[in-house]
């Protein structure tokens, strides 16, 4: 099992992420050859104003309608397992007939250090999630329980999680355009091509507030 142990504090690179929005983080990715990083459009925030930066600690749940005798085990073990500073990113195969996340597994993961989750299927308790402020993505809200419906099979391994492949360690960011996930061996080279980025985006915009044309402004600082 690949696992990471983040320092919340003190992680330059998450901090860094942090600063940037999440289109101009895809856009790099884009010009490096990922372009597969954002997440599906369906995950949106599951309360206004959720936001996020940190590292990916992967959760897998498959559907599936046996009734066992204990079928909690992994899910609560995956739960336990979470790191400090981690992005709780739960791939479900796009299951949403049944919450896999919901107010007593994030009260878990706030208590561990989570700084947010994030979920290709459904979740509940959202009153609950907004009240602990840590921010939610999820494809659907649903309050079915997952019992009988979906299996927590493992954490910690890549997954498939909103059309993205997700390693633990991976930078996550997340905002109100959704959410990109960095692969952690292009951190450095995405960063800061996003920095750059960002600069000279700051800088067309004041140009097009001054009334310079879109096509000049294009011409002379290359971006849109």
């Amino acid at each position: 099992m690949s696992t990471f142990e983040p320092s919340a504090a003190g992680d330059s690179e998450v901090t860094r992420l942090g600063r940037l929005p999440v289109a101009v983080v895809g856009d790099v990715l884009d010009r490096l050859g990922l372009r597969a990083q954002v997440l599906d459009h369906g995950i949106r925030p599951a309360f206004p104003g959720a936001a996020f930066a940190g590292r990916a600690f992967t959760i897998e749940a498959v559907p599936s309608d046996t009734i066992l005798e204990s079928p909690y085990e992994h899910e609560l073990a995956a739960v336990d397992a979470i790191p400090a500073g981690a992005v709780v990113m739960i791939a479900t195969a796009g299951c949403c007939e049944a919450a896999i996340w919901g107010g007593l597994l994030a009260t878990r993961a706030v208590a561990r250090g989570a700084v947010a989750a994030v979920c290709d299927g459904a979740v509940r308790d959202v009153r609950e999630l907004r009240l602990l402020a840590l921010p939610t993505f999820a494809t659907a809200v649903c309050a079915r329980d997952s019992y009988g419906r979906l299996l927590v099979t493992g954490f910690g391994e890549e997954v498939a999680c909103g059309g993205v492949r997700v390693r633990s360690g991976d930078l996550v960011l997340g905002d109100e355009d959704g959410v990109v996930v960095v692969p952690a061996g292009v951190a450095e080279a995405a960063l800061a091509a996003a920095e750059e980025k960002l600069g000279l985006e700051r800088a067309a915009k004041e140009a097009l507030e001054q009334g310079e044309t879109a096509a000049a402004m294009y011409e002379r600082h290359g971006i849109l």
